[in-house]
């Protein structure tokens, strides 16, 4: 057994975070903690890494094999080995067949996740370096024209999660029941399913393509406005990501990288950050690339020149009949917002011919930038 205070309380809680909620609630039942809102992934970790009965050897020798190696993941250590105790032994950091964690890689990964674990408020740059860091996951394994998809869909179904949490919660607060809360599609601006939640997908080891499909199928399903926008993006294409093994390497990996992050709205430093991350992403993707980044992205000093001239107003409708990144119809709503408007009173229209790009511009208008829309921006042209 392990002394309570061997495995400092850091360590314990970037280890536990890396599990489910479900997970995480098992585990606080049966060491009959007490926890305000089971259904809060934060509350849980908080319980396990306080309670001095609670010894880490143990809940570690409770997980799964597979959930040891999420654990390893996150303390970046080394996942491999089939017995269970070498990969206990090596997350307490003694014991035989515990190697030294890896070196953190060149490419700043490791920097970048470190990072969002020690800060407040998410800042701009912070997420801008956290997303790009998802990129290196996928280095080598996929062509780098195809990373921004599965990168700006994967954050945008932890968007859409995280959020959806953080509503039902805040509904739980002010006296709602919790089947309301969590069950009734009219108190959310975008329902999530069960099977769509990101805590749901963290506990998915093998077939995860067809999981985030199934995920991506289910949200389509459930909010009308999201139709066609998220199916288009194979999590399970053999071409791209290789066989089965292969896609559920890449895809566990950049699912932890993704849990890592928290994009619910307390938790920005400003309400329209994930537009600019996005434009810097879109940005990096086309020279990383090799290509020509105005099939992706405008400079942002043409698009505000264009807005500029067009004066946009309350009250008006927009449309871009070729919205590309959507940067055109977010600037719009800065602008009006500039100007003491309301940028949720404006209708924005765009079409676009590669879904794949225009996907994203949907992607940064969904997120509070513009506020409801009665047609989604960058739909498909044609």
């Amino acid at each position: 057994m392990s002394k309570p205070d061997a495995v400092p309380p850091k360590i314990r809680r970037q280890a536990l975070a890396a599990l489910s909620r479900d997970r995480l609630s098992s585990l606080t039942e049966h060491f009959e903690l007490e926890v305000e809102d089971r259904r809060v992934l934060d509350q849980h970790v908080d319980a396990l890494v306080r309670a001095r009965a609670v010894d880490f050897a143990e809940v570690l020798r409770m997980l799964k094999r597979e959930e040891l190696q999420s654990v390893c993941d996150a303390l970046e250590l080394d996942r491999s080995g089939k017995d269970k105790e070498v990969l206990v032994a090596r997350i307490l950091g003694g014991g035989e067949g515990a190697p030294a964690p890896k070196a953190p890689p060149k490419n700043g990964a490791a920097t970048a996740a470190e990072e969002l674990s020690t800060i407040g408020k998410l800042t701009v740059d912070q997420l801008e370096r956290y997303l790009w860091s998802a990129a290196d996951i996928l280095r080598g394994s996929i062509d780098s024209s195809d990373y921004k998809g599965f990168i700006f869909g994967l954050l945008f179904l932890k968007r859409l999660s995280d959020v959806f949490e953080e509503e039902a919660e805040k509904l739980i607060a002010a006296g709602e029941s919790e089947k309301v809360a969590w069950n009734d599609e009219d108190q959310h601006q975008f329902f999530v399913p069960t099977r769509a939640r990101w805590s749901e997908l963290q506990k998915v080891s093998t077939g995860i393509g067809e999981a985030l499909n199934k995920a991506c199928a289910a949200l389509e399903e459930k909010n009308e406005s999201l139709e066609g926008l998220l199916a288009q993006i194979d999590y399970n294409d053999e071409r791209r990501l290789g066989d089965a093994k292969n896609r559920d390497t890449v895809l566990s990996k950049l699912v932890l990288h993704f849990s890592k992050v928290n994009p619910r709205n307390s938790s920005l430093s400003e309400p329209d950050m994930h537009g600019r991350a996005y434009e810097y992403l879109i940005e990096k993707f086309a020279d990383d690339a090799g290509k020509k980044g105005g099939e992706f992205y405008t400079p942002r000093k043409v698009v505000q020149l264009i807005v500029e001239l067009l004066a946009p107003k309350e009250g008006m409708r927009i449309c871009d009949p070729t919205c590309g990144s959507g940067g055109m119809l977010i600037e719009c709503a800065h602008y009006v917002r500039k100007h003491g408007g309301n940028a949720k009173n404006l209708t924005y229209h765009g079409q676009e011919k590669n879904l794949g790009v225009g996907v994203s511009g949907w992607l940064k208008s969904a997120q509070g930038v513009v506020g409801r829309m009665s047609v989604p921006a960058c739909r498909r042209a044609g």
